[in-house]
């Protein structure tokens, strides 16, 4: 799909998804809900998020065979989401990519595989999330037939990859009868890319797998606390379980393409999910937007100190991670770029 197309479908969803959530808001209501928040539930929502940040460092630090320190890692990871808040196609996870393999000895399919496995990672652990939770949601019988067949699904994929993993060398040679009659250009491409792909998630079993998951469960432990710490500013008798499930359903709902920063599928995700909690719209639709207003400032301070530390300036930051990454998937990254 051509990145004109990736635009226009992102710039669509947001914009049902803002007109959808908006259709009979009493906006007087809304700003009432808003402007009556106590703003000290805001200090224990942004330590609480920012640690989260910080362990999402730590376990790509374990993925990484320690070859970068977490410091390092928390403010490379506030620069992926401060780039993918203001700028299209998710740019900020190919910075990320990109900025792991500067002054380190990590190489660039590495950096790629385990970004790959850590979003794997995080769905597994979502959908465990829902799994706990989802008993204790109203009208849960729907939800929860599809998230079974969707976790299944998942976990399914993850044992493939690691098993072709584990097996990559007998694979090669299927592939290799398979591109056979190819251009042998295209057929070095091909295997060489599989074989260094297959080669980085390798190296992530045994001890170090099971560090990553432990990480998972803080990061999200974290990041379902910061929400619920926030929730009962504006649903005062919320439980922690209907945070866990806000939280996971905007993590889910924010994965489909929209504008930068998720406008409008941030918003209906936690109106959707508050709402099958029975919590009303303006309330639902107060919480989304202060939740989101917050996020967004703190990436962005969070991402232009990271910048610093860097010593990267945004554009060219995006412009050397596009080209990172093509000359990865060349087979000829060039740690200079």
């Amino acid at each position: 799909m051509s990145t004109r197309w990736q635009i226009l479908i992102g710039v669509g969803f947001s914009i049902v998804a803002v007109f959808i959530i908006f259709q009979g808001v009493d906006v007087k209501e809304l700003m009432r809900q808003i402007s009556g928040i106590n703003y000290l539930v805001f200090i224990p929502f942004i330590i609480l998020e920012t640690l989260s940040l910080w362990a999402r460092g730590m376990r790509w630090r374990v993925l990484l065979e320690e070859k970068l320190d977490g410091t390092r890692l928390f403010w490379i990871t506030n620069i992926s989401y401060y780039l993918s808040n203001i700028l299209p196609l998710r740019i900020g996870e190919l910075a990320r990519v990109y900025l792991a393999t500067r002054n380190s000895d990590v190489n660039g399919m590495q950096a790629l595989s385990t970004a790959l496995l850590e979003r794997m990672l995080d769905v597994v652990t979502v959908f465990l999330m829902l799994f706990a939770v989802l008993h204790l949601v109203p009208n849960h019988g729907l939800i929860t037939t599809l998230f079974n067949s969707l976790v299944v699904g998942v976990v399914f994929m993850i044992l493939i990859l690691f098993f072709i993993a584990y097996k990559r060398d007998r694979f090669v040679q299927y592939m290799e009868k398979i591109f056979n009659n190819a251009n042998p250009i295209i057929k070095e491409y091909v295997l060489g890319l599989f074989l260094r792909f297959f080669e980085a998630i390798y190296i992530v079993r045994g001890r170090r797998l099971i560090l990553a998951c432990v990480w998972c469960g803080v990061i999200w432990f974290l990041s379902a606390f910061s929400t619920y710490n926030l929730l009962i500013g504006f649903v005062p008798d919320q439980k922690f379980s209907g945070a866990v499930f806000v939280t996971a359903l905007l993590a889910l709902g924010i994965a489909l393409p929209s504008v930068p920063a998720s406008i409008g599928l941030w918003e209906a995700s936690a109106v959707a999910a508050l709402a099958v909690l029975g919590v009303e719209r303006e309330t639902a639709l107060a919480f989304a937007i202060v939740i989101h207003f917050i996020v967004f400032v703190k990436m962005a301070i969070f991402g232009i100190i990271g910048l610093k530390f860097e010593g990267e300036s945004l554009n060219e930051l995006s412009l050397q991670a596009g080209r990172f990454v093509r000359a990865v998937r060349q087979g000829t990254e060039d740690k200079n770029l």
